[in-house]
């Protein structure tokens, strides 16, 4: 994946793992919770154009700043409400600034600065930057939220169509149909973001994907897939929750014990695996092991709603 932290408005080294996945993990998490920033190289190069050299904006955003970008563009906006080159720099420097803040409070503000002067960009008689600009407006939207998702896959498509390319275009494609539970239209978008660039999180997404769908064989092919491939906690925790799920629902108990296992190996307070264990042993007829696990999770989470019912009845 390109490193994304090179990227960041801030200079600082801040590395967050998390998720930007669509499974209501997404994130995604959420299109938040986690988020890919991709692309930022080729929107540079496009950027950057042989009659565009040496202008100060141009300048300025070959060095990231965006800041700086955003007062002179203010500025020449004032006697040009709709010059393109000023809504352009503009709207992207707004984009990145969003993507680099750490929670959607913060970057709810910039993502609307950005979308507002790309929407006017578009209204502009001439615009040298239309695939570049709809790419954009694709991605802010998907950062907005759950309400933005059918605006983030037409523009992204309108961008696609038009023949740009991008290393994140069809992640974010994929983000965008699946949260819209079109399945099957997402998964074929990861499936070509996966031969671009083969990462651990899109394994996930592809067997997550497949899982809802109800393929059950590919799903566990790819898990296992991204189970092998990441070095990410988070990933691999995902990876063995869907495996155990899987193989309790077949039955196949002492299997979905090891992925439980497994992740009790990494974090021993996980309420889940606990209780999922509880629900093997149940399944195996030992109730004393059922038992000594859902007290377990109750230890970890009193409030637990499925270990309350089990181990009180």
């Amino acid at each position: 994946m390109l490193n994304v932290e090179h990227y960041r408005y801030s200079r600082k080294r801040r590395f967050k793992k998390g998720w930007l996945v669509l499974l209501a993990l997404v994130l995604v998490a959420g299109g938040g919770a986690a988020a890919w920033w991709l692309g930022v190289d080729e929107l540079a190069q496009r950027l950057v154009r042989p009659q565009a050299r040496g202008r100060p904006l141009d300048a300025l955003w070959r060095d990231r700043l965006y800041d700086e970008i955003i007062l002179r563009a203010d500025a020449g906006l004032k006697s040009g409400p709709l010059d393109p080159a000023a809504l352009a720099y503009r709207g992207f420097a707004y984009f990145y600034k969003a993507v680099s803040e750490g929670n959607l409070e913060e970057r709810i503000p910039y993502l609307d600065e950005s979308i507002k002067s790309l929407r006017r960009l578009k209204l502009a008689r001439v615009n040298p930057w239309p695939l570049e600009t709809d790419y954009v407006l694709g991605k802010a939207y998907y950062h907005k939220g759950k309400y933005y998702y059918d605006l983030a896959l037409h523009y992204l498509e309108r961008a696609l169509g038009g023949g740009f390319q991008a290393v994140d275009i069809y992640d974010y494609l994929g983000l965008a149909a699946t949260q819209l539970e079109r399945t099957e239209e997402g998964l074929a978008y990861f499936q070509k973001a996966l031969q671009v660039n083969p990462t651990d999180l899109l394994l996930l997404m592809i067997g997550q994907s497949y899982h809802d769908l109800g393929s059950l064989a590919e799903a566990e092919e790819y898990l296992l897939r991204a189970l092998n491939k990441t070095e990410d906690p988070a990933i691999e925790a995902k990876c063995r929750f869907l495996l155990a799920q899987m193989y309790f629902d077949r039955k196949d108990y002492f299997k979905a014990e090891t992925e439980y296992l497994a992740v009790l190996a990494r974090d021993p307070d996980s309420a889940e695996a606990h209780f999922y264990l509880g629900e093997i042993y149940a399944g195996l007829n030992d109730r004393v092991k059922a038992r000594a696990e859902w007290r377990k999770t109750l230890l970890i989470d009193p409030s637990h709603y499925g270990a309350k019912l089990r181990y009180y009845k």
